[in-house]
């Protein structure tokens, strides 16, 4: 199947995103709410996943993001967010923002380098810059878009017995697939009742499955959250932004990985933009580097690390409760040809150590700086082509081009995989016009019908060989040096 989340990247490219997407949000400078000084975060993606340890700020920017935008003119069942909604003042909290607090929206447009920029800031007891906002449709996911009824003291459930029902809302088909899926269940049909008691009235979900009909009141809280998320982001008008919280809640693993899926699904359909905030290494690992954001508050302030990947961040959450030492390089062969460099030159150090795949060379730096702020042991191994800058703990590998070509590209090493396989390797790469180094190995296995890690073990194996450790004997040793 094809991966939905190079689609959408595809369709926020600069010169597509306005076409896509409209007016969304290009990035949110913030100052001065709820301690957050002076934070920039830039919306590389139509979804933006911000995690870090609770207290870093990452519901005050979802929230602020939703002040961005006027409520559409032909919309009448939904509210505006103005800044007051999310931060009162009172005599609890006198002072959850500054005298001079504001935030600058920049908006996509349809010159990619000329973003619309507006400001909100505060104008004597009121805030001014909401008139010439943009409209979209804003929708606020946070824990009471479903709070099951027994919680509610719904008349569901203390009027039970003297409910009149109503009319059923029919939940399409497609709805009720999608939930499943999350979900892990397969439902037979789905729909929204209508009831009555008195003056009020209500809907309640109702599920069938495995020839058994229930409603919402005998749901779980994550099941009841998922249909009513998911009903919303179907029937929502097109171009919505949402700003969800912490979706991942009362979800299994799988559940969690499978609403990931169907968030990036969403919005290659319905270009919507989600920002979502997020403690959950699984949904971070199931969305793309430009899809994550990092926050970390310290004496210094917020601040944003993006492209974070999943396993770095999950290192963070648990507060560091991992190996000695971190070790950023940027794809898996960069990790299988430093762990064998490693491993030729002093064994016991991947006891040590652990190694992370964080994405290309701009994510390896934005991590070596994070690991620099939290004061955390690190290093980090960069491709050939980018250098070295041992004083901050970059490292580099031999050789001048991306570890691939370096690899695949030497006559010893094309030499064993003939002897091995009987292929000629340049004539292959030559033969499937294959450009993009990241693919050597994949296309090699393929003509091989091997797996991928044995022809990328096997040839990173006779590299080392044909260099002789001498060459990457000091990468080892400036790794060793990192270790606290």
């Amino acid at each position: 199947m094809p991966d939905l989340r190079a689609g959408l990247q595809a369709k926020y490219l600069p010169q597509n995103r306005y076409a896509n997407f409209g007016p969304s949000l290009k990035s949110v400078h913030i100052r001065g709410f709820r301690g957050v000084h002076d934070l920039k975060v830039d919306l590389l993606y139509p979804i933006t996943a911000i995690s870090g340890l609770n207290g870093a700020g990452k519901s005050t920017v979802g929230q602020l993001c939703l002040g961005a935008y006027r409520k559409p003119s032909t919309v009448t069942e939904i509210k505006r967010f103005y800044v007051r909604d999310f931060f009162p003042a009172s005599v609890a909290d006198p002072n959850p923002f500054g005298p001079d607090s504001s935030v600058v929206f920049e908006y996509n447009t349809t010159d990619p380098v000329a973003p619309q920029t507006l400001t909100v800031a505060r104008a004597a007891k009121e805030w001014s810059g909401y008139k010439r906002q943009p409209e979209r449709s804003c929708y606020y996911i946070g824990f009471t878009i479903y709070i099951p009824k027994v919680e509610q003291r719904d008349l569901s459930m203390y009027r039970s017995q003297q409910l009149t029902l109503g009319p059923q809302r029919p939940i399409p088909e497609g709805v009720r697939e999608r939930v499943g899926r999350i979900l892990g269940q397969q439902y037979d049909a789905m729909h929204f009742q209508g009831i009555t008691h008195g003056q009020r009235s209500g809907e309640l979900g109702v599920a069938q499955r495995f020839g058994a009909q229930y409603s919402e009141n005998n749901m779980g809280f994550g099941e009841g959250r998922t249909l009513y998320l998911v009903d919303l982001m179907e029937h929502s008008p097109e171009q919505s932004l949402f700003v969800i919280e912490e979706p991942e809640t009362s979800l299994h693993g799988n559940a969690q990985h499978e609403l990931a899926k169907y968030l990036v699904d969403v919005c290659h359909r319905r270009h919507h933009q989600v920002i979502l905030t997020t403690h959950s290494s699984i949904i971070l690992d199931a969305l793309p580097a430009d899809a994550r954001v990092m926050l970390l508050r310290d004496a210094a302030g917020v601040a944003a690390f993006p492209q974070m990947s999943a396993a770095r961040a999950k290192s963070i959450l648990t507060g560091g409760h991992h190996r000695d030492l971190s070790v950023l390089v940027e794809d898996t062969f960069a990790k299988l040809l430093l762990t064998e460099m490693i491993r030729r030159v002093d064994p016991p150090l991947l006891a040590c150590i652990e190694i992370f795949e964080v994405g290309n060379t701009k994510a390896v730096r934005s991590g070596a700086l994070l690991m620099a702020r939290i004061k955390r042991p690190f290093a980090a191994v960069r491709d050939a082509d980018v250098g070295p800058d041992p004083q901050n703990g970059l490292f580099s590998f031999p050789g001048t081009m991306p570890p691939e070509r370096e690899v695949y590209m030497r006559a010893e090493v094309q030499a064993r995989l003939a002897d091995e396989f009987g292929i000629d390797v340049a004539h292959i790469f030559t033969q499937h016009q294959v450009d993009n180094h990241h693919d050597f190995t994949k296309i090699l296995a393929a003509q091989t019908s091997t797996l991928p890690d044995f022809m990328a073990t096997l040839a990173v194996r006779a590299y080392l060989d044909a260099i002789g450790n001498a060459a990457y004997q000091p990468i080892v040793a400036g790794i060793q040096t990192r270790l606290p």
